[in-house]
């Protein structure tokens, strides 16, 4: 499934809760926090086209975020 770059920073910015939830169960740090989300988005755009819609964007985000955080 493609996403537009427009669409994948809507999601981004609807989703950012939970992005910011993963980041927070891992580091205690802020600095530490906002480098982990970066890295979760980073990660997000390298796999969007992975993302096959067999299940909510958000539960797919929630995973990369978690894979990402424990990587």
């Amino acid at each position: 499934m493609h996403i537009s770059e427009k669409a994948f920073l809507e999601a981004i910015k609807k989703h950012k809760g939970i992005l910011y939830k993963v980041s927070r169960m891992y580091f205690d740090i802020l600095e530490d926090q906002q480098d982990l989300f970066q890295e979760i988005i980073l990660q997000l755009w390298k796999s969007i086209d992975s993302f096959n819609g067999s299940s909510e964007l958000s539960s797919w985000m929630y995973r990369v975020a978690l894979n990402t955080a424990i990587v």
